[in-house]
């Protein structure tokens, strides 16, 4: 045969075979449409119950993007974990080979929490976990010196409120409580304090993460934290909250101005609200012993010593020393409070102020970690009551026009069965005031 016949054989051999794959990548790289898309999102059955554990499936000829609410995957096939019951969409989105993209809305309900979901332990605890306003944590001066679970941060940066904040016990809701609770599904309650319960369910994602800043996203429907206003800004009551914290101990919440959740945040970029609370129950301090000695193991009842009562002194000190006001002369500072006046402190945490003029005033106080390293007794916090003659002077500069600002959280300097000293630094930080009681028999 001809050489020339035979190359031309080769050569046409050569582009037939050629031509086979790029027309079969031709049809693995084109599109298809939405409509044409076998995807499917299935709840796992446990028991006859869709739980919340969820198939994904893909069988068609494209990329997968799965979105679940809870995070996201890129596998064909997955099982993936949500940490709520109800109606919900999973999104898929798929890539086509040539490049475009067809998204599909697959709608689920689940209706039990079977699977136990990472973060879900430190929310709700052995099944269900109360938590309340953090008293201890966020020691600041601004507004006068106390602890502020509630304010505003200058950046996203800030874990606790630094720029400004109220008072625990100064904004609405600050004695209400939250739980969050696994029970057939992730439900959530806030309870105000005259015993009234709105009930929702709550939610979160571990996965959408501000670096260095947020943990995640916790979602609320039905019901929201207690006090969920911004600040500043407006943006009514929030409902989804920037997870700043979480731990057994501790819950940091947090918005940026106007109650926002925003997909790009940058450090400096924003004010932000910040919401601090702690576990019911909680302590970071053992305060066993200082309990049953203030309270005698049941109820027990403290007056002034009969000598040096209440005065001032330098800061950190250990009593009064400038000026001191002798238990006879007390009624002059604080009329009704002097000798014969007396507070009661029982192991519930109620407090009783008896005045000499037969007005009783009723509160409750705690014990918990100490201010000072001097201080290291502890400190008693005191909420719609003070202890007697509770004023610390020479705080004009704190907006009272007389000096005298009430004091609700005093360092623990000594405390026996015999004796309790008490001691409160100014704001101004040039000053402390001073208390010392003992048991009444």
């Amino acid at each position: 045969m001809n050489k020339s016949i035979i190359y031309s054989l080769l050569i046409g051999l050569v582009l037939f075979v050629a031509c086979d794959p790029v027309e079969s990548r031709d049809e693995m790289t084109g599109a298809i449409t939405a409509e044409q898309l076998n995807v499917t999102a299935t709840p796992l059955v446990v028991d006859g119950v869709r739980s919340n554990k969820i198939i994904l499936e893909n069988h068609s000829p494209v990329l997968s993007h799965w979105d679940y609410g809870m995070g996201a995957t890129s596998k064909a096939y997955d099982e993936v974990l949500v940490s709520a019951v109800g109606d919900m969409v999973v999104t898929f989105t798929g890539r086509n080979g040539d490049g475009t993209t067809i998204t599909k809305e697959l709608p689920i309900n689940v209706e039990a929490i079977v699977f136990e979901v990472v973060g879900m332990d430190k929310f709700i605890g052995d099944g269900s976990k109360t938590w309340v306003w953090d008293e201890w944590t966020n020691e600041r001066d601004f507004g006068g010196p106390g602890v502020y679970p509630y304010g505003i941060g200058g950046s996203v940066a800030d874990k606790s409120p630094a720029w400004w904040g109220l008072l625990h016990g100064s904004f609405d809701e600050s004695d209400a409580t939250m739980t969050f609770a696994l029970d057939g599904g992730a439900v959530f309650t806030k309870t105000l304090g005259d015993g009234t319960k709105q009930k929702g369910t709550f939610s979160f994602n571990m996965n959408k993460k501000i670096e260095d800043w947020s943990q995640g996203i916790l979602t609320l429907k039905g019901a929201t934290i207690p006090h969920p206003q911004s600040m500043n800004g407006g943006g009514g009551d929030a409902t989804e909250f920037y997870i700043l914290v979480l731990e057994d101990d501790q819950l940091v919440l947090s918005t940026v101005t106007g109650n926002e959740i925003l997909e790009d945040v940058t450090p400096w970029s924003h004010e932000v609200n910040i919401w601090m609370f702690r576990p019911e129950g909680y302590t970071a301090f053992d305060v066993t012993e200082q309990m049953a000695t203030l309270t005698g193991g049941s109820e027990r009842t403290w007056t002034w010593t009969g000598s040096d009562g209440w005065g001032n002194n330098g800061v950190d000190a250990n009593g009064p020393g400038w000026w001191i006001v002798k238990t006879p002369d007390i009624d002059g500072q604080a009329p009704g409070e002097g000798e014969g006046a007396s507070m009661v402190f029982s192991n519930d945490g109620k407090m009783v102020k008896h005045k000499n003029t037969g007005e009783s005033i009723e509160g409750t106080f705690s014990i918990g970690s100490p201010l000072s390293e001097k201080w290291g007794v502890g400190t008693l916090k005191t909420k719609d009551v003070t202890v007697l003659c509770g004023v610390a002077g020479n705080n004009q500069d704190q907006g009272y026009e007389d000096g005298r600002m009430p004091v609700y959280q005093y360092g623990i300097i000594e405390l026996t069965d015999s004796k309790m000293v008490l001691g409160f630094n100014n704001p101004s930080g040039n000053e402390g005031w001073y208390w010392i009681f003992t048991p009444k028999e």
